[in-house]
């Protein structure tokens, strides 16, 4: 199914105009688009972690901080094994 095809159902089955479907397309990629910039600063350590906190959450930055954990462990894990 084509891109158009796609928003032409969505518009369809919510009602709404296809302006809509893009728009919210849009906001949920540069949402998506943003958070992983700031991850990837963060993990690089080009951004503190309470300005990462600032930008995303506390939750999310918990998570990727538990992310980053386990990664770690498995280097480490691999490197002994």
């Amino acid at each position: 199914m084509e891109l158009t095809d796609r928003v032409e159902k969505l518009a369809h089955e919510q009602g709404v105009s296809e302006s809509e479907i893009l728009e919210e397309a849009l906001e949920k990629g540069v949402k998506t688009l943003w958070e992983e910039y700031v991850v990837s600063k963060y993990v690089d350590g080009e951004l503190e972690r309470e300005e990462a906190v600032n930008l995303l959450g506390r939750e999310k930055i918990k998570q990727v901080d538990k992310e980053l954990d386990a990664v770690r462990e498995d280097i480490e894990w691999g490197m002994n094994a």
